[in-house]
This record gives structure tokens, C-alpha cells and sequence, in this order.
């Protein structure tokens, strides 16, 4: 399996910065691997290197991409002669929310689902929602007071304040009940083909659930502790585009090497 890294804008000769440690890490485990032009692919050229082999399974492992940017790079890949691990499909799956969340209703906060055009505030009042948890399809505010809601009445203020900082809402907007989490419990859990895997080696039955519902062969799995001692999941993402969070470059690379 190659694995496929952005480069760096400045030196695109060697993998960026951010994921510097990582490529260095699957470079001491000998796995094959490509960088290629992020700017470039975006600007409709795509040249990896070292090239891709006809019939090897290709693996990214990079920045965020919308549903329609990723089937160009999976047409890429396979124009190059690759196989993509994650199709179209489990990718959209897996970092879109409305689509993983109605497998997984009784792990996870109430949401429901809006477009731009639509009235939230007058929509959750009618539901008894006295506030929620907004975001778009994949991301939260993360600045400027973030997508808590308290007062149903900030909505349209918090959905200025995603385009001002973002430059778009992607999909549309996801309203979830307010839930009150141990942030200090929250923990990320890699699924590669079909194992859930921890960075400690626990893995709660939770996230195995989940792995089992979920038909995406590389994703994540956000958990922590409501205030009752529940565990809850907070988010999926694309493991492709998902960042470690606390797990360190090498045990990330043992799991894909040792699963593969």
C-alpha cells in the first residue's frame, strides 16, 4: 500500500511540515509513498512523486476535501494507474454527519438538519430546544464565542460568523442537542478495515458498535464521557483527513502496516 502526502508549498520536495513526522515515520517502516502538489491537484494537475504502480492500493493521507474534490482525486488516483482505499462514498459517509449520524442515533446527540435558506431558530423553538451545538456538515466554529448556542436568537450570528471565518458552510448546517461532556475523556479511535484501534490498546464497546455499523474501510471515532458516565460519540471523520489528535506518528503508522 502507498500512502500519498501533500508537500510542502514552499519545498515540494519533501512532505508538509504538518505531516513531516508522519511521512518520516512510514519512511522508517518502508512503506511505499508519493507526495504531490496540493496547490497543483487543486488547480487540476496531479503528479505524485515518486509515481504510482498500476495496481497498487493508494492510501491519502492529507487536507480536508469536499465530497466533490475527493472523487477528483480518487479519479486521479486511478487515471494514474492506483486503487483508492476509501471510495467516494464511504469517504462522503464518513465526513458528512447527516449521513453516519442515522446509524447512530442512540450513541449520539438529537441533531437535525438544515440548509442556509432555512429557520433554525424558529425551527428548534418549536421542538422545545432551548438552545444547541451548531456546525455545518463537518466542522464547528472554533473562534469567536465557537458553535455553542445558548439563545436560540444568536443562530444567525453564529452562521455569519462560519462564513466569515471559513469562507463556506459546507453541505449545510447540523443542529445538535446540548450535551455536557468531560472534555478532559475525549478520545480518538482509528477503524482500518473494518478494527476499531487504540493508541493505548482499549478499545470501548462503543467504538467496536460503531466499527461494525459504519462501511467506510478508514475513519475515525470521537468518544467522551457525558455528565451521567455515558460514553458518547461526538464525531466521525475520514481517516484520510482525520489529524492524530494525541496519537503519535509512529503508532499510527504500526497500525496501518500491522492491519494491512
Amino acid at each position: 500500500m502507498r500512502l500519498i502526502y501533500p508537500a510542502d508549498a514552499f519545498s515540494p520536495k519533501v512532505a508538509d511540515e504538518v505531516y513531516a513526522d508522519e511521512f518520516a515515520a512510514a519512511q522508517a517502516a518502508e512503506l511505499p509513498l508519493s507526495i504531490f502538489s496540493f496547490e497543483d491537484f487543486l488547480g487540476g494537475s496531479f503528479c505524485p512523486r515518486p509515481g504510482i504502480q498500476r495496481g497498487e492500493t493508494v492510501l491519502y493521507r492529507g487536507w480536508m476535501l469536499t465530497p466533490a474534490d475527493y472523487a477528483r482525486l480518487f479519479e486521479a488516483i486511478v487515471a494514474a494507474g492506483g486503487i483508492p482505499v476509501t471510495d467516494v462514498a464511504a469517504y462522503t459517509l464518513c465526513h458528512h454527519l447527516p449521513h453516519w449520524y442515522p446509524l447512530l442515533t442512540e450513541y449520539t446527540a438529537e441533531t437535525m438538519t438544515f440548509s442556509e435558506a432555512d429557520d433554525i431558530t424558529a425551527a428548534l423553538a418549536a421542538r422545545g430546544w432551548g438552545g444547541c451545538f451548531l456546525k455545518d456538515y463537518v466542522k464547528s466554529l472554533s473562534t469567536d464565542g465557537g458553535s455553542m448556542v445558548r439563545d436560540l436568537s444568536t443562530i444567525p450570528s453564529v452562521m455569519a460568523k462560519m462564513l466569515k471565518y471559513r469562507g463556506q458552510i459546507e453541505g449545510g448546517l447540523c443542529a445538535r442537542r446540548l450535551e455536557d461532556y468531560d472534555t478532559s475523556t475525549e478520545r480518538r479511535y482509528f477503524v482500518w478495515q473494518g478494527q476499531p484501534h487504540s493508541d493505548t490498546g482499549k478499545v470501548p464497546q462503543v467504538v467496536a458498535d460503531v466499527a461494525s455499523r459504519v462501511a467506510s474501510p478508514f475513519f475515525t471515532v470521537d468518544v467522551a464521557l457525558r455528565s451521567d458516565g455515558v460514553l458518547r460519540v461526538i464525531e466521525l471523520g475520514d481517516g484520510q483527513v482525520s489529524d492524530r489528535k494525541h496519537w503519535s506518528s509512529d503508532s499510527l503508522i504500526r497500525m496501518l502496516t500491522s492491519a494491512a
